[in-house]
């Protein structure tokens, strides 16, 4: 604390991307800093070494020293793997860092700044995949979430890994079907490559080989919207699968009303063309489908939740009045 002001650091860590942002009580954003996924599952301690970094810069951006931190809240996919909790806090520990710490997982900071007094339905659709919500009595449902090589269908991950299995599986006659050369092309433009057999090699040799392949989701449902009858099939079967999660998601819940409001999280369920394809597989169940995004980074709400473990005071308000716009799309 200085001068009566507490000093909050707030991660929002997933497989591709960690945003981190330095605020103080009064909900003045001080500083805003970014690095590579820290998936704790995928990463381990390479997750804890680029936390520790960012945290280094989030300091040094706001000229406040790593001693003045109050509470550093980390909302990280992968939260619940052990081996890569203690490797942050053996970096926290050298920082005397360690018992200001909260871990806890990426989606359930996100569902603190995207569904205010904890009511509604975060999808979050990224890298990975995982719909959340709270039941009558306040515990939090989820589905999906089972992780990148566990069979989360419809994740960015997934798009991109159907597009190069896809192009594996047929690489003997990708010749003369059009629907294949233009995915061939996507994917050596993407990597800027010529060789596919070397592209695969280099992308799985990667240490962020998931994020590397999540990347193709992006192209992949723009072929899907150019009618590219492949890209299209793989949307189609992920964006069912993630209509089916929302769909378990209320009945676990026991949701009854016709009309939802499903409030989007990541990169992927940004996609105006891939969020209508959900919506046509709900539409059934949901006539009435509105779509809500926050402006602000799920960092924020990681930073929220520690401060409340820790009895500081901020309001949201006070945040929105100078937090720096996320990129979202409506």
């Amino acid at each position: 604390m200085i001068n009566g002001l507490y000093f909050i650091i707030g991660i929002d860590g997933g497989a591709s991307n960690t945003r981190g942002i330095l605020i103080n009580s009064e909900g003045k954003t001080l500083s805003v800093g970014y690095e590579k996924g820290t998936n704790l599952n995928i990463f381990g301690e390479l997750a804890a070494e680029r936390i520790f970094r960012l945290i280094m810069k989030l300091c040094k951006s706001a000229k406040i020293s790593f001693e003045s931190l109050d509470a550093i809240g980390l909302g990280l996919a992968g939260a619940s793997d052990e081996i890569g909790r203690e490797e942050i806090f053996k970096k926290m520990d050298m920082l005397n860092l360690s018992k200001k710490i909260l871990i806890t997982n990426d989606a359930e900071a996100a569902y603190t700044i995207n569904c205010p007094g904890d009511i509604g339905f975060l999808i979050t659709v990224g890298t990975g995949v995982i719909c959340l919500s709270r039941d009558a009595k306040g515990r939090i449902i989820r589905t999906a979430g089972k992780g990148h090589y566990n069979g989360d269908i419809g994740s960015g991950f997934w798009l991109g890994k159907q597009m190069l299995e896809n192009l594996i599986l047929n690489e003997s006659s990708i010749l003369g079907d059009k629907d294949l050369e233009e995915i061939m092309r996507i994917v050596l433009s993407h990597h800027k490559s010529k060789n596919f057999k070397s592209t695969i090699e280099n992308i799985n040799q990667h240490e962020d080989a998931v994020s590397i392949i999540a990347d193709l989701a992006k192209p992949l449902i723009e072929l899907a919207e150019k009618k590219n009858d492949i890209a299209l099939s793989i949307v189609h079967e992920g964006t069912h699968s993630i209509a089916n999660y929302i769909k378990n998601l209320t009945e676990e819940i026991e949701y009854n009303s016709r009309n939802i409001v499903l409030a989007g999280n990541g990169s992927v369920i940004e996609n105006n063309f891939f969020r209508q394809c959900i919506n046509e597989d709900l539409k059934f169940d949901f006539p009435d489908i509105k779509w809500t995004f926050s402006t602000i980074s799920a960092a924020y709400g990681a930073a929220i939740m520690v401060a409340k473990i820790y009895e500081i005071d901020i309001q949201m308000t006070d945040i929105l009045k100078g937090a720096p716009l996320a990129s979202t799309s409506n």
